[in-house]
């Protein structure tokens, strides 16, 4: 017991630490139900990494717990991907494949085959505007089985999709510090975890001991001593009676760290090759183009869409101050070339040049809307766009509101892996009431 003691008080210490290292110095994601249609459409590009959470809403957790309790686990882990990693998040699933706890009232499952098709479905929605690595943020145990199928499916239309084998992070999460002999549900592990994330929702008045080593690995679970499966009056799987809110902040920091680690990993991973072409869910004609567009050249309906994505995600960038992901938009020597004749070269250039910028007073609330209607694909792995760019809510030294600038914009694009790039930016300034403040604290090319 002080071995098992020792053990918990250096975990501990270890979590106290670890928390704010996952998420210091990362980009912070986008919960893109928070945002309008626009705005997802800036974020929802080929590199994006989209993560769906994934947790019941309503299936048992014995009597200490409620049964929204995978959903809860799913929501912390959400909370801390979106502090600590660059991601789309969007709303959790909240019915799946949850066979063995229909005896218990309340209790949900789909079929095997539906719970494939629907994450099939959520996720070649999403992956229609641009992104193709999605990472299903899975707090269950039977769900891998149809997540299994689905990511299989969706391979074969190009598109990678990774999930997370949250059973077996716990385990090794807890490796050590176990102290029931067996269980998968509502048990040490789970409740220990709601414990730490949620403990007004637990009542460990009413924990349970049930667990039969000879019962079938994987049955479900029965209220009735004659019934088909394991018996378990209470509806717990495992010992929920020796948890507690340390054991639930180890296992919790070793999940969200396992968790980035994956989500790191399918950022860096390749998709797959799509098997065949798929039919598109619906026709996409030329002539649903948005008013105004004008689609010249050898633009496929992928590259076009992509292409307009760019406008768009440049002005929600610039509006959020957000200097890195609008240098994500260029290449890596990409340039922009300014009225007055400066040159910034580099995306790392522009990235320097933005957070200067959106740090000082003038710029801080500022908006830059950036239109590109005309697109002309030269070739397969060139595009030229061009269109108008304004720029408002400037302020002078004084704090007074500056007036709007415009004029005319080009771009060249320029194919990447899964995307376009800017690769060179031109634009006019039509004359304003007055010179608008422009700082460049690297001017990347020529040096001055």
């Amino acid at each position: 017991m002080r071995r098992w003691m020792l053990a918990v008080v250096t975990a501990a210490a270890i979590v106290a630490t670890a928390r704010p290292m996952l998420a210091q110095n990362t980009p912070k994601g986008y919960r893109l139900e928070n945002y309008a249609w626009p705005e997802v459409e800036a974020i929802l590009r080929p590199e994006t990494v989209v993560v769906i959470p994934l947790g019941a809403a309503a299936k048992e957790h014995g009597r200490h717990l409620r049964l929204r309790t995978d959903l809860t686990i799913a929501e912390y882990f959400t909370r801390r991907v979106l502090d600590a990693s660059n991601v789309a998040v969007a709303p959790a699933l909240t019915y799946h494949f949850y066979p063995a706890f229909v005896e218990y009232p309340g209790s949900t499952s789909l079929a095997l085959e539906t719970a494939r098709d629907l994450t099939v479905d959520v996720v070649r929605s999403l992956a229609r505007f641009g992104p193709r690595r999605f990472y299903v943020l899975n707090t269950g145990v039977s769900t891998t089985r149809p997540l299994d199928v689905a990511a299989k499916a969706l391979a074969a239309e190009g598109i990678l999709m990774h999930y997370t084998d949250f059973a077996a992070r716990a385990n090794a999460a807890l490796r050590g510090f176990r102290q029931q002999k067996g269980g998968t549900h509502a048990d040490e592990v789970e409740t220990s975890l709601m414990l730490h994330m949620a403990p007004a929702t637990v009542d460990m008045s009413r924990a349970a001991r049930e667990f039969d080593p000879a019962a079938p690995p994987g049955a479900a679970l029965t209220r009735r001593r004659d019934g088909q499966g394991a018996y378990s009056e209470s509806g717990v799987w495992g010992d929920a009676t020796v948890a507690n809110a340390q054991k639930g902040a180890l296992v919790a920091e070793a999940i969200t760290a396992a968790i980035l680690a994956d989500i790191e990993k399918l950022r860096s991973a390749v998709p797959p090759q799509a098997a065949a072409p798929r039919p598109p869910d619906r026709p996409t004609p030329r002539r649903a183009t948005p008013p105004g567009t004008r689609w010249l050249g050898d633009c496929t309906d992928a590259d076009f869409r992509r292409l307009t994505q760019i406008g768009p995600a440049y002005s929600f960038h610039w509006s959020n101050g957000d200097a890195e992901r609008i240098a994500g938009l260029f290449a890596s020597q990409a340039d922009i070339i300014h009225p007055n004749g400066d040159i910034e070269r580099t995306a790392e250039v522009i990235k320097v040049n933005r957070l200067d910028l959106f740090s000082r007073r003038e710029y801080r609330n500022s908006k830059h809307p950036l239109n590109l209607p005309m697109i002309r694909c030269v070739t397969p792995d060139l595009a030229v766009a061009d269109g108008r760019w304004s720029l408002n809510s400037v302020r002078d030294a004084e704090g007074k509101e500056l007036p709007t600038y415009e004029g005319q914009v080009t771009i060249v694009a320029k194919r990447a892996d899964d995307g376009w790039l800017i690769e060179a930016y031109r634009y006019t300034l039509k004359p304003p009431a007055q010179p608008m403040p422009v700082w460049l604290k690297r001017p990347g090319w020529p040096d001055k």
